[in-house]
C-alpha cells in the first residue's frame, strides 16, 4: 500500500504512570502488535520501506528497534527479548537496539539514500503523546521535528493505511477474537447465575473479570460496565458501586481481550430472577430490534443497514407502546449507533459497506430514564442487547451464540448458582 519511494515508521505506546512510582499495566501500540507481534514491550519502533535497506552484510524492507538487554533492569521487570531475540521470537528479518532509530534513519537512511525517499509516513503511539514524556514520545516528537525540517520530504500519517488493512480480518485474527468472546461468554454466564438482590455492581463486575483471566484474557477490552436501576439508562456508565435491589435490571456490557484483540458482549437481567411485565416488553422490544438487525448483515449491504432496520423496529414498538406519540422521537430513548467495528480495538475501523471478514456488533438499546414523558412504570428500564457478528460469505455467524438471548432462556439460567455466590469471610 505503500507508494515507491517511501518509507514508514511505527512506535510503540510507552508506559504511562498511574501514581507516584505506579505505572499502568502496559498495552502495546496497535500499529505495532499489528505489523510485528510485539507484544508486552514498550520503548520500540518498526521501519518498513519500499527499497532494500542496509543492514548489516544483507539488506532488508524491515527494520526493528527494540530495547536492549539489560540485566538488571529484567531482575525488575522482567526479560526483554532484545535485538536477537526479536528477530528469532517474532520472525523479523532485521532488528537493532532502539537507541540506533535515530542514527540509523538520518545518518543513514535520509543521508546515503535520500534519493530513495521522496515520502515518510508516521504512525504515532496514543493520542495523548504530543503530551507526554515518555522516552518514545520524546522520540516520536523529535524525528518529527527533524524530518520536517527538510522541505522537499512528504510527511503523511499511516494510520488509515494500517486502518484499511484492519477493516477485514485475518482468520488468525477471527481466532483470537473467537477465543476472547468464548471468555467473554462464559463469564457472562457466571455472572447471570450469580446475580441476586443486594448485591453491589461490582460484585457482577468482579465475577466476569474473574473468568476473563481464567479464560487467557490479558486484560478486559474496556472498563466493565454494570449498570442497575437507574443506572442501566447510562450508556457508558463504569462507577459500579451500587446495590442492586428487588424489581431493577442491570445492564452488563463487559468484555474481555485476548492477545490484544477485544470483544464486546452485553445483557440486561432482572436482579431478582424474573422479569416484570414492563421489563419483559421493553427486553423482547429489543430483541426483535437486534434479529432483524442481524438479518441485514450480509455482504454487500451498507454498514448503516442493520441500524436503520433496528430503528425501524424499535420506532415502530415504542409508538405501539405508547411510549412515543411519533416515530421520529425513538430518539428519545435510542440514541446510539447499533453497530461497531471490533478487533485490536473495541471500536475498529469501520467500512463503508459490509464485507466477509467483517467482525462488528449489534447492540440496540432502549433506555427510559426517571422523569421520562411516559407513566412511572416504565422509568428507569435500561436494556441493551449486544453480540459479537462476524460477515461471511453466507450471511452473519454470531460470535456469541452461545450465550442466551431470550428472556426464558436468562430466568432459567438465574435460577442456577454462580461462581459469585460463595461467600467470602
Amino acid at each position: 500500500m505503500l507508494p515507491d519511494s517511501s518509507i514508514a515508521i511505527f512506535f510503540a505506546n510507552d508506559l504511562k504512570v498511574r501514581n507516584n512510582d505506579v505505572d499502568y499495566l502496559f498495552r502495546q501500540s496497535n500499529s505495532l502488535l499489528y505489523l510485528t507481534g510485539l507484544y508486552e514491550e514498550p520503548n520500540a519502533a518498526l521501519i518498513l520501506s519500499k527499497f532494500p535497506m542496509p543492514f548489516q552484510n544483507t539488506a532488508t524492507t524491515e527494520l526493528m528497534f527494540v530495547q536492549p538487554r539489560n540485566a538488571l533492569m529484567e531482575t525488575w521487570t522482567g526479560r526483554r527479548l532484545g535485538a536477537e531475540g526479536a528477530m528469532q521470537k517474532l520472525g523479523l528479518n532485521a532488528a537493532m537496539i532502539i537507541d540506533s532509530l535515530r542514527p540509523y534513519l538520518f545518518q543513514t537512511l535520509l543521508k546515503t539514500y535520500r534519493a530513495n525517499i521522496k515520502r515518510v509516513f508516521l504512525s504515532y503511539p496514543a493520542k495523548d503523546y504530543a503530551d507526554s514524556d515518555g522516552d518514545i514520545a520524546r522520540l516520536v516528537k523529535t524525528i518529527d521535528e527533524e524530518l520536517r525540517k527538510d522541505k522537499s520530504l512528504i510527511i503523511q500519517n499511516a494510520s488509515p493505511l494500517l486502518g484499511q488493512l484492519r477493516q477485514i480480518k485475518h482468520p488468525i485474527e477471527i481466532e483470537m477474537i473467537q477465543k476472547a468472546t468464548d471468555a467473554t461468554v462464559a463469564a457472562h454466564l457466571e455472572a447471570i447465575k450469580s446475580c441476586e438482590p443486594n448485591m453491589y455492581e461490582y460484585e457482577l463486575a468482579a465475577v466476569a473479570e474473574y473468568v476473563f483471566k481464567k479464560k487467557g484474557c490479558e486484560y478486559t477490552a474496556y472498563p466493565s460496565i454494570v449498570g442497575a436501576g437507574e443506572n442501566s439508562v447510562i450508556l457508558h456508565y463504569n462507577t459500579t458501586r451500587k446495590k442492586m435491589f428487588e424489581g431493577e435490571l442491570v445492564l452488563m456490557d463487559m468484555g474481555g481481550e485476548y492477545h490484544g484483540y477485544a470483544t464486546d458482549v452485553t445483557r440486561t437481567i432482572p436482579v431478582n430472577g424474573k422479569f416484570s411485565p414492563e421489563q419483559k416488553l421493553i427486553y423482547d422490544l429489543v430483541l426483535a430490534a437486534q434479529d432483524s438487525a442481524i438479518a441485514q448483515c450480509k455482504p454487500g449491504n451498507s454498514f448503516r443497514a442493520p441500524h436503520q432496520k433496528a430503528v425501524e423496529v424499535i420506532a415502530e414498538g415504542l409508538l405501539k407502546l405508547g411510549l412515543i406519540q411519533d416515530k421520529a422521537d425513538y430518539r428519545r430513548y435510542f440514541m446510539h449507533g447499533t453497530s461497531h467495528s471490533v478487533g485490536l480495538d473495541v471500536h475498529d475501523p469501520n467500512m463503508a459497506v459490509l464485507q466477509a471478514g467483517q467482525v462488528f456488533t449489534v447492540e440496540p438499546g432502549i433506555y427510559i430514564p426517571e422523569g421520562s414523558p411516559c407513566e412511572r412504570k416504565w422509568w428507569n428500564i435500561g436494556v441493551r442487547l449486544e453480540d459479537m457478528v462476524l460477515i461471511t460469505e453466507n450471511g452473519a455467524k454470531i460470535l456469541s451464540a452461545a450465550l442466551p438471548r431470550k428472556t426464558e432462556e436468562i430466568e432459567a439460567l438465574m435460577k442456577e448458582k454462580g461462581i459469585g455466590n460463595i461467600s467470602i469471610k
